[in-house]
């Protein structure tokens, strides 16, 4: 009697939950993308609940972290391919290799920006600026869209310098795509064209000198971020449409001016940046975060790479003299994961770095390492087979956005 009460009691409780909508919202919310896709097949109810509107933005409530990366393999003639590196604490010998194929072109598709789960995207083809599409692809729900071209262009269509997504789900379900292009009314002066994704229409916005490299620029907190080629940063607010510079971190003063930028991005609402000098060691380097009024910099986490070196030998370079500080030790920062759901079963902040052969974590807490996964363990040289910079790598987020 007591095990048909318990079942009895059990369907009902199942019950409850499938057919009470916010009880069900809420309990799906907090599963992973991978789970969301396949409960879709539960029934023609749920399938119709997860791919709601109402369901999106209650998911994009819940702040989100990284669960993996697209890491972008050597550049070759070849359609692009990516390694796609999950963030959990097993490492993967063999990572599952990609391309994209959720358009028809010969040449392929090349990610240019992530941007809180949705990637942007264009063809990379050879043939100039004119024939190039630009997409917007969500990689949860393999859902992606064309931008249209602007309409009535009267310059040359040579002229593009940057492209940049602005996309919050925090804040709104629709995007924004940053042009920077040439101006039509100076040859010194560069021309932000925008196109947004709820009025369908593109907008000529601010001119700007041309005193930066807007190729590589970071969404974070409703603004466009670039580093200035006089050393400052530049911030674009893309609601106010008006920029505003912001200083660079107070460095040593016995640096020099050739500073290196060893990484630049953003990850749950936090902008990090990191420095090193020629003139110094990069075993022991700052993280600086953006203050919140966006006036300028503090440091964050304090690493030292002692450890990680010596347990990692092959990460002091033979080609290299121990005076030239600039690169004698082999390591790229590909990621800063912070926040919790960041991939590692822990709220716990981390670096992912590469090494010869290898992409490891480095814990900012405890200063301890962990291997995510193995390229190849018998290549040693970090400008071989598998040289990754910070701009190759591409987080992924599980968001239900649509495009």
């Amino acid at each position: 009697m007591g095990k048909l009460e318990f079942s009895n009691s059990y369907t009902e409780s199942t019950d409850l939950i499938g057919y009470n909508d916010d009880i069900l919202i809420n309990v799906l919310i907090r599963l992973p993308g991978k789970s969301l896709m396949r409960f879709r097949n539960v029934s023609k109810h749920w399938l119709s609940l997860i791919s709601s509107p109402y369901f999106s933005r209650c998911l994009n409530q819940i702040p989100i972290f990284p669960s993996a990366i697209f890491l972008r393999m050597q550049p070759s003639l070849n359609k692009p391919k990516y390694h796609f590196l999950s963030l959990d604490r097993n490492p993967v010998w063999e990572p599952s290799v990609r391309s994209f194929t959720f358009v028809d072109n010969p040449a392929g598709i090349r990610i240019l920006q992530s941007c809180n789960g949705l990637l942007l995207c264009c063809s990379n083809n050879r043939l100039g600026e004119y024939n190039r599409n630009y997409y917007i692809y969500n990689p949860t729900t393999h859902q992606y869209t064309t931008l249209p071209k602007p309409d009535n262009r009267t310059q040359s269509p040579n002229t593009i310098f940057g492209v940049i997504l602005a996309f919050d789900p925090l804040k709104s379900a629709h995007y924004k795509v940053i042009f920077v292009r040439s101006s039509e009314t100076s040859p010194h002066l560069y021309q932000l064209e925008i196109y947004s994704s709820e009025t369908h229409q593109w907008s000529f916005s601010s001119e700007i000198s041309k005193v930066n490299n807007f190729s590589q620029g970071v969404y974070f907190c409703g603004g466009i971020h670039w580093r200035n080629n006089s050393g400052s940063f530049l911030r674009f607010d893309v609601h106010q449409e008006r920029f505003q510079e912001i200083p660079m971190p107070k460095i040593p003063d016995d640096w020099d001016q050739q500073t290196k930028c060893r990484y630049f991005g953003e990850c749950g609402g936090r902008l990090h940046l990191i420095l090193t000098s020629c003139k110094h060691s990069t075993r022991q380097f700052d993280v600086y975060e953006m203050k919140n009024d966006f006036s300028g910099w503090f440091v964050k986490y304090r690493v030292d790479l002692n450890a990680l070196i010596s347990a990692n030998p092959k990460m002091t370079q033979s080609n290299c003299h121990a005076s030239d500080h600039w690169d004698y030790h082999a390591f790229r920062v590909l990621a800063i994961v912070v926040g919790e759901g960041s991939g590692q079963g822990s709220s716990s902040p981390f670096m992912v770095l590469h090494v010869p052969g290898k992409v490891i974590t480095y814990s900012f807490k405890d200063k301890t390492s962990t291997l995510l996964h193995d390229f190849a363990p018998d290549c040693t040289d970090i400008e071989g087979c598998t040289t990754f910079e910070y701009d190759d790598a591409y987080p992924y987020i599980t968001t239900l956005a649509i495009v």
